[in-house]
């Protein structure tokens, strides 16, 4: 009598409705389903505090829902018919169905890795264990256990590739901050057919992190050509495209590590001149943060008017950090000394955003910027004393989400308190940890975890810390 395996399949009841689109199996026969419910996005932040228009929603995880699952396929092999006994492998999968229409996806995915290595031949045996793990994957994506997640899809490939692991696997690197890793796998899912609205949108926010806005624009366009209605994607594909119609013409030179795109051959002067003033940036910001990029970043030199209408910026701003570098002719005129004040400060940005992934608070973002302009302004002590001798300081909690919103005098407190925080930082731990530290921000959940991963220091400590510091030298 033969001894076919049963046409049972794993029932795919892990309750996710999966954006990528991960298909259940059914037998070796059956139809595939797609579910794709789209998660609510996440708010991120990113950038300074300097006004801009920007994506504010990360590609978000998978979330729990509903899901349409399939039910156990009715199909039964000749064993099953006969009275003679399953085969070990046989009955270890069916007990797997069992499990995992119960939930218990860990203890059948152990008892599908048996089935397979008993016959490693039996290819619903195989469709099975790697639909398990491709629902597992999700599963972690949704708990924020990337690292584990990465581990089943990774092992899920080994089975045969498919679109859905690939994204999914991109998608986990990604929220791990491994960038280039998660580009390359999201690419070569795309490549292979697994288009959809969240490779799209996860694509275009990797190749915005690294500068490349053509690419970034391209990727958002495909988006919400496919139905992607998020926060702030609007306003970002409105605003690369703005800045490709502004800067067609442009003529562009070029250095070790920077891209200057400007206006008119009457601006190559200032063009190599604005490169030199980078170069020491990049020199200078390095050793203060032990970070040394080898992908150009582009700047962008505007006509005094166009600066202001593109970047929306206030009067008084001398350039403006949204991805890239965009400056004013204009603000060449303030003498050398001044430019390479603002580039350091503009660079230190592009860095401190660049490694945080855009998580860093807004008064440690501004503070370090400021470090990096390497200028002694007493100002900055007289505003904090001041505060010292009247209501105080301003918590730091309150500092992390921006300084638009405060009036001109609390603007200027919150500008000098972010400055000396960042100082204490820098002195107290040094530019290695201060790069861990914003390193550890762009996954870690809160900045309180952040800090205790990085410094084995609470927030709260490091805030208390820093006002006796204060006090002491200021009070």
């Amino acid at each position: 009598m033969r001894t076919a395996a049963s046409q049972l399949t794993l029932v795919l009841l892990l309750g996710l409705a999966l954006a990528w689109g991960v298909r259940s199996v059914r037998g070796t026969r059956g139809a595939a389903t797609d579910t794709t419910t789209p998660p609510p996005a996440r708010p991120d932040t990113v950038g300074s505090g300097a006004p801009r228009a920007a994506l504010d929603e990360p590609p978000p995880a998978p979330n729990p829902a509903a899901t349409h699952a399939e039910e156990p396929s009715d199909e039964l092999s000749d064993r099953q018919l006969s009275d003679e006994p399953p085969s070990p492998a046989e009955a270890k999968n069916r007990t797997a169905v069992e499990l995992a229409a119960r939930g218990e996806t860990a203890q059948a995915i152990a008892l599908l890795r048996e089935a397979h290595t008993l016959e490693p031949g039996n290819e619903l045996y195989g469709k099975n264990l790697q639909a398990a793990l491709i629902n597992a994957g999700f599963a972690e994506i949704a708990a924020a256990h990337f690292d584990q997640a990465v581990a089943r899809f990774v092992e899920a490939r080994r089975l045969g590739d498919r679109p859905e692991i690939g994204r999914g696997l991109g998608y986990a690197y990604y929220r791990l901050g491994n960038i280039d890793l998660a580009r390359t796998t999201l690419e070569q899912a795309l490549a292979s057919g697994g288009d959809d609205v969240e490779t799209y949108l996860t694509l275009g926010r990797i190749y915005l992190e690294r500068h490349d806005q053509e690419r970034a624009l391209a990727m958002f366009d495909r988006a919400v050509a496919a139905g992607a209605d998020r926060p702030g994607l609007a306003a970002t594909v409105e605003r690369l495209r703005r800045d490709a119609e502004a800067e067609r013409n442009f003529q562009s030179l070029a250095s070790s590590h920077f891209v200057l795109k400007f206006e008119g051959r009457e601006n190559i002067a200032a063009g190599r001149i604005v490169l030199n003033e980078l170069e020491d940036a990049y020199r200078r910001v390095g050793a203060r943060f032990a970070y040394y990029p080898l992908e150009r970043l582009e700047v962008i030199l505007y006509p005094d008017q166009e600066f202001r209408e593109i970047t929306n910026s206030p009067h008084w701003s001398g350039a403006v950090y949204d991805g890239r570098i965009k400056l004013p002719v204009g603000g060449l005129a303030r003498g050398n000394e001044r430019v390479a004040r603002t580039l350091r400060h503009e660079y230190a940005h592009a860095a401190i955003v660049t490694l945080s992934r855009g998580k860093v608070p807004v008064w440690l973002n501004e503070g370090l910027a400021q470090v990096a302009e390497e200028t002694d302004e007493p100002g900055r002590a007289g505003r904090l004393r001041l505060a010292l001798g009247q209501d105080g300081l301003v918590p730091l909690s309150a500092l992390e989400g921006g300084f638009t919103r405060l009036g001109r005098d609390d603007a200027s407190l919150a500008y000098a308190e972010a400055y000396f925080a960042a100082d204490y930082l820098l002195r107290k731990k040094g530019a290695y940890n201060v790069r861990r530290l914003l390193e550890t921000m762009a996954t870690a959940p809160s900045i309180d975890d952040a800090f205790r991963q990085a410094l084995s220091l609470p927030y709260a400590d490091f805030e208390r810390d820093f006002l006796r510091d204060v006090v002491r030298h200021l009070g």
